[in-house]
């Protein structure tokens, strides 16, 4: 894999994280507003759909070649996105009092 290719693909792993996180808090309301066996397969069909999508993509840059870090990096983006958006929501309660 080349240098180009790689850095292409840590910069899609990272824009993907947090296109998941921003699809997951849009539908969290859809998916636990149900009952709990639908709310599970609801979840994990979601999962999947993230997943598959996600090495659809990374199979096309770069012929399927899957690193545990580029896994490592769409994590890391999703927790820090979601880190950095409850920082903001405490920050405007705060406001509030």
């Amino acid at each position: 894999m080349s240098l180009h290719e790689q850095i292409f693909t840590i910069i899609i792993s990272i824009l993907y994280g947090n296109l998941s996180y921003f699809v997951f808090k849009k539908t969290k309301k859809s998916i636990y507003k149900s009952k709990k066996i639908y709310a599970f397969f609801n979840s994990l069909l979601f999962t999947l759909n993230l997943a598959i999508i996600y090495f659809i993509i990374i199979y096309y840059i770069n012929d399927g070649i899957i690193n545990i870090l580029l896994i490592f990096l769409v994590l890391i983006s999703f927790l820090s996105y979601s880190y950095f958006d409850l920082q903001k929501k405490c920050k405007n309660m705060t406001n509030w009092l």
